[in-house]
């Protein structure tokens, strides 16, 4: 049997590599604390639209970086579960504002709650001048690869059915 540091080297890992396996158990640490929820995904995109008074399905597109179609399967759920609403723009009728829902509402502080429970959790025994300086990273790296030619790839978290550790 191999040598099991021989196996955690970092030296050479693709950074997706890490950044996936911070993802899998960043969500699965968050979504454990939803099991009574009546509805199985897209907790932070409810989030960002709660947290707005009204939002435009662009603005979330972008946000999230994700094509207007994506964003349409993901407020048609949100809606058919009750969560959100769209309303025609006055201003402008061909645009949508998405709207949280009374319903929607009050699953808000759950799913404020589970992130920062997991954030906290993630950033244990760091000082606030290491959590700033890895956010500037972050964002700095995203900056780096972001003119790079690439083939576009859409994340898909679904829950597994495996029991975790």
């Amino acid at each position: 049997m191999e040598d099991e540091e021989n196996c955690k080297s970092d030296f050479g890992t693709p950074l997706a590599y890490k950044f996936t396996l911070l993802a899998k158990n960043y969500y699965g640490a968050a979504t454990a604390h939803f099991t009574d929820f009546d509805f199985d995904k897209y907790f932070y995109v409810l989030m960002v639209i709660g947290n707005h008074e009204k939002i435009t399905q662009q603005c979330l597109s972008k946000y999230f970086d994700i094509d207007k179609a994506s964003i349409v399967r993901i407020i048609d759920y949100l809606t058919e579960k009750g969560l959100v609403i769209r309303e025609k723009n006055a201003l402008d009728r061909r645009e949508h504002m998405i709207v949280c829902t009374e319903k929607g509402k009050t699953y808000l502080p759950k799913i404020n709650e589970a992130f920062n429970l997991v954030n906290n959790s993630a950033f244990k025994n760091f000082t606030e001048q290491e959590q700033t300086l890895f956010f500037e990273m972050l964002n700095r790296m995203l900056h780096n690869i972001s003119g790079l030619p690439a083939e576009y790839y859409e994340l898909k978290y679904v829950k597994s059915n495996k029991v975790s550790k």
